[in-house]
């Protein structure tokens, strides 16, 4: 539910203080129909709890996001459990006359209306930054188990009027191979019975002729119906940003998302899984995987419109999730993203449990106030993304999408070749989606590359000067593949040889362009990436990346080693942890006086028990208290005021805490952090200051 007018004025301070400038909100509907009766009978208090959310964060300056559905119920009433999607209005909205006035009267009736707060209707204020017109309904995504019977009509439709007969169907549908049609006999558009439907591709099947339309048939369809929600919302007087369709990695997907001048995504690693009635969450490395994840994010940036990712992180209770903190704010703010949200609950006004739920406020793998490792991860983004500690890549690549690659050469279950993905880990890079294929590079980038083939094109006043592409034998394989055997290609293209071998002349081709520097690390054989501005290092294969800033160094680590940047190094370390040091004065970390100290692990609940010894699958999600895995690390700082410099540890509300011992050496200061021997307990967060300034308290 949302909080009472008290509870939300001091979330909305929390919110301001950590620096945040937008807020989404999720479930609206959901919120405001709980134990409702009768169809958009909104309970009266939520909504004016509602109102005075909004009206809240707009007065402090803060913009927000709002769904135009999120829950596949709606305003409608009489419904048990609305969290469990009954009236099927994410598929509905589509072709069903009933959803799609449903769907128009729910955003009238929750936007329309004046807030009594704010003085206008919330689909008028200029606060209301964007709309997601339906949350995560791509037509592959809600029909991943197969698509529903009531489309087939449609699709039959959608043919006819491409082909215009049944005869050209089958004709278009004949393989130039075989010279047999995937048209089956009892299939006919001229008839368009329940007997003479044609059929879909199922979900999991790979490229064919039927693959190919239906992605197009998916597209045009959802392109439409954004379309008509897009000229509904403005005529009752909305004019910020729109979007939808924010999930999914396949080529079609990213195609649909083209349409948008403001692309939305979700992604994260270790989505929650059922096994039976259990969950189940993956425990490896996201780094060991090439970021995989952060790569999937960044392939769907579309090159020169406004991109936002809501949703993302590496989930509890996965015991790498720290790499997350340093990795995706990094990245974002590499990539230059216009914004990044973890879902949900960014702030916990209290770790403590209540009287009436003695566990409220244990971890929940999207609950981010409540686990310090999640906390963590909004802090670092602050400074490295928000405040524009990274810098941007240098160059901007435009990878250019086409029809063909989006419908012929993938299927449902397609994603971003691992060639160009792996690109946004050294440079910028973004989608250009091209319905109808031009000769032109788009206007913000420096090179373009195509989709699924090997070389670089670099800009030359709009216009592509050919960078000669690599030769070598996998990509010798994957012409031969691509010439004779193109349905195969794609998916042989993800073997490692060839993935290997591809990837390894995109490296060549920047570097021949220019686009990287001779001492640019990166390195395709061992795994190894580095930014075009040298200020991010990522080690698969050792699970480490670290990020060298003016005022921010990081490292995140597995195994413990001795790791040195530049104004910061690890000395040693008791286990895998993630360091960071900020400096919080204004000035670079060579000349500060003021830093914040990140040191950050795992954490669990109390109590929690697991099915397997690898602790994938969930028993019991545990209790009351949340505990930090402790650990132990030994830090160096350069600086020219050791004499003056103490450390502190800091409570988890940032307030000051217990004194730290510190040597004074050549370079600095060396230090010793250890989790068990705070006296208030466990902490992330460590204070270095000046005692010049000894008396100034951490804001909390």
């Amino acid at each position: 539910s949302f909080p009472s007018h008290a509870v939300t004025d001091l979330y909305v301070q929390q919110f301001r203080l950590h620096g945040y400038n937008m807020a989404r909100l999720d479930f609206v509907e959901a919120t405001l129909m709980e134990a409702r009766q009768q169809d958009f009978d909104f309970n009266p208090e939520q909504l004016d709890r509602f109102y005075y959310l909004i009206a809240a964060l707009k007065r402090n300056g803060i913009y927000y996001i709002l769904n135009g559905l999120s829950n596949d119920n709606g305003g409608y009433g009489n419904v048990n459990e609305r969290w469990i999607g009954k009236k099927g209005l994410h598929t509905g909205v589509y072709f069903d006359a009933e959803s799609q006035a449903h769907w128009k009267q729910l955003i009238a009736k929750m936007y329309g209306s004046v807030n009594p707060y704010t003085g206008i209707s919330t689909i008028k204020d200029p606060a209301f930054a964007g709309m997601i017109l339906v949350n995560e309904n791509n037509l592959t995504f809600v029909n991943r188990n197969g698509v529903k019977p009531e489309f087939k009509p449609h699709f039959a439709k959608w043919l006819k009027a491409k082909y215009g007969s049944n005869a050209k169907l089958k004709s278009a549908w004949t393989s130039k191979t075989t010279g047999i049609s995937e048209l089956k006999t009892d299939e006919d558009i001229d008839k368009n019975s329940d007997k003479n439907q044609v059929n879909f591709p199922a979900p999991d099947a790979w490229t064919s002729l039927r693959m190919a339309d239906t992605q197009a048939f998916f597209v045009d369809t959802e392109k439409k119906t954004a379309d008509w929600m897009t000229q509904y919302v403005r005529k009752l007087g909305f004019t910020g940003q729109v979007s939808s369709y924010n999930l999914w990695n396949a080529p079609a997907a990213q195609a649909t998302r083209g349409q948008f001048n403001w692309v939305d995504m979700h992604n994260y690693f270790g989505h929650p899984d059922y096994v039976g009635t259990q969950l189940k969450v993956r425990q490896d490395s996201m780094i060991e995987n090439h970021a995989a994840y952060i790569r999937e994010l960044a392939a769907a940036n579309h090159i020169g419109k406004v991109y936002t990712v809501s949703e993302h992180g590496q989930v509890f209770w996965n015991q790498y999730r720290r790499e997350s903190g340093l990795a995706l704010p990094a990245y974002a703010a590499l990539q230059n993203w216009a914004g990044i949200c973890q879902h949900s609950g960014a702030v916990a006004l209290s770790y403590a449990g209540t009287q009436t739920n003695a566990n409220k406020n244990r971890i929940n793998s999207f609950a981010v106030g409540q686990d310090p490792i999640s906390r963590a991860t909004e802090t670092l983004a602050a400074l490295l993304y928000l405040r524009g500690d990274v810098t941007p890549a240098l160059n901007a690549i435009s990878v250019k999408l086409t029809p063909q690659d989006a419908f012929q050469n993938s299927a449902h279950l397609g994603n971003t070749p691992a060639d160009v993905s792996k690109l946004s880990l050294v440079t910028g890079v973004g989608l250009d989606w091209q319905p109808k294929p031009k000769l032109t590079i788009n206007q913000n980038a420096a090179a373009e590359i195509d989709f699924n083939q090997p070389g670089l094109r670099l800009s030359k006043a709009g216009f592509g000067k050919l960078v000669q592409p690599t030769t070598n034998l996998g990509l010798k394989l994957d012409g031969l593949l691509k010439e004779y055997a193109s349905g195969l290609a794609y998916k042989v293209s993800k073997v490692k040889l060839l993935a290997d071998d591809r990837w390894a002349a995109r490296v060549q081709n920047l570097r021949d362009a220019k686009l990287l520097n001779a001492s640019n690390l990166t390195n395709s054989e061992a795994g190894i990436y580095q930014s075009d501005t040298g200020e991010i290092l990522l080690d698969a294969p050792q699970k480490r990346m670290m990020v060298i800033t003016p005022k921010t160094e990081a490292v995140v680590f597995d195994e413990p080693a001795t790791i040195q940047l530049i104004q910061l190094s690890i000395l040693s370390a008791s286990g895998a942890a993630l360091v960071a040091v900020s400096a919080m004065d204004g000035q670079v970390l060579a000349n500060s006086k003021r830093m914040l100290i990140l040191l950050s692990t795992d954490a669990r609940n109390s109590d929690m028990r697991f099915s397997d010894t690898s602790e994938t699958i969930l028993q019991d999600i545990g209790k009351l208290p949340v505990v930090i895995k402790a650990t132990k690390a030994k830090l160096a700082l350069k600086t020219p005021y050791k004499h003056q410099l103490r450390v502190f540890s800091t409570n988890l509300r940032g307030q000051r805490q217990d004194a730290i011992a510190v040597k004074q050496t050549d370079a600095g200061i060396e230090f010793e952090l250890d989790i068990n021997q705070l006296s208030h307990g466990a902490t992330t967060y460590f204070e270095v200051v000046s005692t010049s300034s000894n008396n100034q308290k951490t804001p909390s």
